[in-house]
């Protein structure tokens, strides 16, 4: 439905970043003045746009992790303030497709956006490349902001709700979206008959809301946890977690912190934890007193009485709103990644790549005690580890795939290099490697590594009859037997 809102314009346009008329036809309202302000680090955005009427996400504080609400709202303020007659500020949302950001970050900048839009009454346009974005991220915009833009028009977005009542009542909260989408509901009580002060809309927190999704204040101390190499946890923008509390186990208080994690909102056992950490026996009691100890030295390591709950002979762990964990980031970076690929969007799946690169530290919790991480009680890491390890040997040698058809061909055998450092066995990474060597003009490597598979020469096996390894070698030697002598010139020939 297309509306006229009387208030500052707090909306989003979702585009193709290639996209330039669908754009520039979204913001031809806003064409007027002097035009509009862009907040942007690219070059090529808005490049119509002078210097002097350009701000750095990184001038305002949006490089913070977390974002800092205070901080941008003064800063942005101030510069937006120093440009004479801007018509809209049109922000480009590239800046929080760092995984680091976490989707809750555009949350925030919702936020940011709608104060300044009513404080200056000037239009808040944030273009988000669609193309670029993971689902988490995609559906954290789409709540952000009061309206979506298009070359049609402005739009009510239902799905918005402001700053007082997102942490309201259910009810109240429902009534307002209504309100949005009927008119003839606006202002009205979705409810009227019940006590107010009963269970049901006493406690929104009783029920808990999708956590992930919900908007961070200025003074949240949302956890960053980083799972994928040794694990790290950061509360709030500058203290990491020191496991070495005293009067405690470190190794055991980071599994259970692991253990916990890994079980989600279901919790665990009393005596599957027991059995974990204390898999030599000894009395029931015993145990209990030593899970107490450990539970009450991980609450003091993460600074919270709250961040373990014990809900009757189950614990869980309790993050706070907005919390970032690693793994999620990483599976969907990838699986967004893999799809612009296959769909011949090589350079936006590069840009993902990169960024599901730079999450992928090392095997799950790999700094963990072995005797628990393979433990024959309750098998709780290894096949998710060798899940992620597997998705992070695609991630390597898909990558050196896609900058091999771009000629990027240095970088694209690092990549298959590094994809066999992670598995030594992986066929497609062989195969990928092969392709390399001859696109390089290797062919001395290429026969190489060949007959080091076929040997079985080095720290590993890899039984290639039957695969595509040897298929893929034919191939390429097949190639180079129907080159011209010209084209032999171009590569550095060897004896087969």
């Amino acid at each position: 439905m297309v509306f006229d809102t009387p208030g500052g314009v707090n909306a989003a346009v979702f585009c193709e970043a290639t996209d330039t008329g669908f754009v520039d036809a979204a913001l031809e309202p806003y064409a007027h003045r002097f035009g509009p302000v862009v907040v942007t680090q690219d070059a090529w955005f808005r490049p119509d746009v002078l210097p002097p009427r350009r701000i750095s996400p990184d001038e305002v504080g949006l490089d913070d992790v977390p974002i800092e609400t205070q901080v941008v709202v003064d800063r942005l303020r101030a510069a937006v303030a120093a440009i004479e007659g801007p018509s809209a500020v049109v922000v480009d949302m590239s800046w929080g497709l760092d995984p680091l950001h976490g989707a809750v970050s555009y949350g925030v900048w919702g936020q940011v956006a709608e104060v300044l839009a009513n404080e200056l009454g000037m239009p808040f346009v944030s273009l988000y490349d669609k193309g670029v974005m993971i689902e988490s991220q995609m559906q954290a915009a789409m709540r952000a902001h009061r309206q979506f833009l298009a070359p049609s028009g402005l739009y009510e977005n239902p799905l918005w709700l402001p700053a007082p009542l997102r942490d309201g009542r259910l009810d109240q909260q429902l009534g307002f979206m209504l309100g949005r989408i009927v008119p003839d509901y606006a202002g009205g009580e979705l409810f009227h008959h019940f006590d107010r002060e009963a269970a049901r809309g006493a406690a929104p927190d009783w029920l808990k809301s999708d956590r992930d999704d919900t908007p961070l204040s200025v003074s949240s101390q949302r956890w960053q946890i980083h799972c994928l190499g040794r694990l790290r946890v950061q509360i709030g923008p500058n203290r990491e977690v020191d496991w070495q509390v005293p009067g405690s186990a470190p190794k055991k208080t980071r599994v259970l912190f692991a253990y916990l994690l890994q079980a989600g909102s279901k919790g665990v056992h009393a005596d599957q934890i027991g059995e974990l950490l204390w898999p030599e026996g000894g009395a029931e009691k015993t145990k209990r007193a030593r899970l107490h100890h450990t539970v009450a030295m991980l609450r003091k390591a993460l600074g919270d009485h709250d961040a373990v709950v014990r809900e009757g002979e189950y614990y869980r762990l309790n993050a706070p709103v907005g919390s970032w964990i690693d793994i999620a980031s990483f599976e969907q970076l990838c699986r967004r990644g893999f799809s612009l690929a296959r769909h011949g969007q090589k350079e936006a799946a590069v840009r993902i790549y990169f960024a599901a690169e730079r999450l992928y530290g090392g095997d799950l919790f790999e700094d963990l005690p072995q005797d628990f991480v393979q433990n024959g009680h309750d098998n709780w890491c290894m096949p998710r580890r060798i899940w992620l390890r597997d998705v992070a040997v695609r991630l390597q040698y898909d990558f050196s795939n896609l900058l091999r058809q771009t000629g990027r061909l240095g970088e694209a055998l690092e990549h298959v290099l590094k994809a066999l450092d992670l598995d030594p066995t992986s066929e497609a990474a062989h195969c990928e490697a092969l392709r390399v060597y001859f696109a390089q003009g290797r062919i001395e490597a290429m026969h190489r590594h060949y007959r080091a598979l076929s040997a079985g020469d080095g720290d590993f096996t890899i039984e290639i009859e039957g695969t595509e390894i040897p298929v893929v070698y034919d191939e390429l030697c097949a190639q180079l037997d129907e080159m011209s002598a010209d084209q032999r010139k171009s590569k550095v020939m060897a004896l087969r």
